[in-house]
Order: C-alpha cells, then structure tokens, then sequence
C-alpha cells in the first residue's frame, strides 16, 4: 500500500467518469433509458444515490431523482451489464474527472471491481469505512486492472467510473 497523508494527490493520477453529460440531459429530455427505450420516472428522492452526473448525495425528501436503466459498460467493454441508475430531475453539472473522489460520497459504502482487458472481475472489495480513495490507488497497482466500477453497496447499483490518466492521454491504453 502506498504510504501518503493526502490520497487527493495520489487519486489525481485517476479519472472519476459520471455519466456524460448528453446522456443526462437526454435522459432529461425524453425520459427513457439509452438504449433500451424504457420509461423513466421522477420522484422525490427516498435515498442518498448518488446522482450518477455530478456524483453528489441526493437530499432525501428534497430532490427530485430520475430513475432509468443504464449499460455503464456501453463504450468500455463489450458484454451489457444494465442497472437502475438516478440523476438529478433538474440540470447539475457533471463532476469534474480530476477532481479526486468526491468527499461527500466517502460516508457510503461501495462495492469495488476490478476489471482486466477481457471484461473479467479480477479483484472486488467492499469499503464502508471512508477508505475508498485508498483501496482504489491499491487497486489500481495491479497492471492487469483497466478500471474500477463502484457500486453502491446496499443496493448494487453503477456508481461511477475509475481510470487511470497515462500520458496525458485521459484512458489507459497499455
């Protein structure tokens, strides 16, 4: 494990990828799920999420969620693994990729999996107790790991993204 008092810079070799913000807003727009056409609805948020465009905590009995099917594999890997996914009903601004874990989602646990070239889990970890910055950068030691995708770890559903940044480029392509 890497010794380091402050993992924000340690997580800023890292990508954070929401869903991208064209999807959001024609989610928005048409309420129905890309690539499948099933409606989505809007109601008051009964629990935290996150909003799965700007990654923040939903304001339980405030907000306004969407709720739509989601392939969060769609453009990464080839085998669709859809799930129930909600963003916020009015527009937010998509988190920033560079930005580190976002600090408001370290009070919730996820399910981490590690994902080789070939679509297969080649390690998962279960974090509820705010290490999650930590057990990404370990994750991510393993050469054979091309992403992390989180999940929440109550119901199992896409959270976000991990990739690493390699030369400036933005994807790992090693």
């Amino acid at each position: 494990m890497v010794e380091h008092n402050d993992w924000r810079d340690e997580m800023n070799v890292f990508r954070m990828i929401a869903i991208a913000s064209e999807l959001a807003d024609k989610v928005r727009e048409t309420k129905l799920s890309p690539g499948y056409g099933h409606p989505g609805t809007a109601k008051v948020a009964t629990g935290h999420g996150p909003c799965r465009h700007c990654l923040r905590p939903f304001v339980v009995g405030e907000d306004v969620r969407m709720l739509f099917t989601l392939n969060p594999f769609e453009g990464v890997a080839p085998i669709p693994q859809p799930g129930p996914v909600f963003i916020h009903e009015a527009e937010c601004e998509r988190y920033e990729e560079t930005a580190g874990y976002p600090a408001e989602l370290l009070p919730f646990g996820v399910v981490l999996d590690g994902y080789d070239a070939e679509q297969m889990v080649r390690r998962r970890e279960t974090v509820t107790d705010g290490s999650q910055e930590a057990t990404i950068q370990e994750m991510m030691c393993d050469p054979l790991i091309r992403y992390v995708m989180l999940r929440d770890a109550k119901a199992g559903c896409f959270d976000l993204r991990v990739e690493r940044i390699l030369n400036g480029k933005g994807r790992f392509d090693g």
